[in-house]
């Protein structure tokens, strides 16, 4: 049995919270080197992107504890494909998918019940 978190987001918004508030909403969100991957012509979209898929992400996890957004970074895996690493601890259990366009960014993160991994099985963070 697979469990799916689904999110979508306007690339607008980000792009109008990114330019209201500045670092202050950037720095509170993404790590260090999530702005440093999306430092390139289609910042706003990429940025979207990962917001969708740390929502995603969430959406899998028990209501207890839930990690803070800028706790679940967005990275490159061994093979390029998006990876969710949580408080420091790669989930190398959950499949993630970003897609994004002009207007919106959507991301699609999957994890097959009962297979969480250390990082919420055990009780690590």
């Amino acid at each position: 049995m697979k469990q799916l978190g689904v999110d979508i987001v306007s690339v607008a918004r980000i792009r109008a919270l990114g330019e209201r508030y500045g670092d202050r909403f950037l720095n509170r969100v993404y790590t260090p080197s999530e702005l440093s991957c999306c430092d390139r012509a289609d910042r706003w979209q990429c940025l979207a992107g990962r917001w969708a898929a740390k929502e995603a992400v969430i959406k899998l996890l028990p209501l207890v504890g839930l990690p803070a957004l800028r706790e679940v970074q967005i990275v490159p895996g061994p093979e390029g494909a998006p990876i969710a690493v949580i408080r420091g601890t790669p989930w190398f259990n959950c499949s993630l998918s970003i897609s994004h366009e002009r207007d919106y960014a959507v991301a699609v993160a999957m994890v097959s019940l009962g297979e969480y991994g250390s990082v919420y099985e055990s009780g690590d963070s």
